[in-house]
């Protein structure tokens, strides 16, 4: 038997009862609000969710526990807080395109924002045919960890190289490569862990 889907009840229970707010006599300062005012905070909430979602799942797959945990606390409260705004007036279109165009600029806004962050560390295989001992040896006087291997290609002898590095010097270690060999041919991966040796 499948199971029901009780977080999403749960989340939009909980919208719903924010939206309320709107309506208690307390809260009547709200309807004197220019009429921009509630779909502007709709988009910047939820351009700001999507953004930490982003995080949030990136934080999973590091294995970032608390980070995860963080990212995905402010997350729920920050996408209660739109719903419930969205809910508040649901015949006004702008409520909607703001929610639409907060889903989607803040997908855009976490992948900046991560790519600057640039956390975590990459493992580069660099296979060169015929410059692999001058890349090496350029790797290594730019400060960054890297070993070579005799290899056989389809076409003869080449070079395998293995660099590890931060994340955020993957472009720079790219450009200095393809500087000395232009058909050197480089893969990366994420490294989750690593014990000993070089460390960048």
């Amino acid at each position: 038997m499948a199971a029901l889907p009780f977080q999403p009840l749960l989340v939009l229970a909980a919208a719903l009862a924010l939206g309320r707010l709107l309506e208690i006599p307390e809260m009547a300062w709200a309807a004197a609000l220019p009429a921009w005012v509630l779909p502007a905070s709709i988009f910047l909430t939820l351009t700001l969710n999507n953004a930490i979602d982003t995080l949030r799942v990136l934080s999973l797959a590091r294995g970032f526990r608390l980070g995860a945990w963080l990212a995905g606390f402010s997350q729920a409260a920050l996408f209660v807080t739109a719903i419930a705004g969205l809910l508040s007036n649901l015949q006004n279109p702008w409520n909607l395109a703001a929610f639409a165009g907060g889903v989607a600029s803040g997908s855009v806004l976490g992948i900046v924002v991560e790519a600057r962050l640039a956390p975590g560390h990459r493992l580069m295989r660099i296979v060169s045919p015929r410059s692999g001992t001058a890349i090496t040896e350029a790797l290594r006087r730019e400060g960054w960890g890297a070993t070579e291997f005799p290899a056989r290609g389809q076409d003869g002898t080449v070079t395998l190289i293995w660099c590890h590095v931060a994340r955020r010097d993957a472009g720079a270690v790219t450009e200095r490569v393809l500087a000395l060999d232009p058909e050197a041919f480089i893969t990366a991966q994420p490294v989750r862990l690593f014990i000993g040796g070089w460390r960048a």
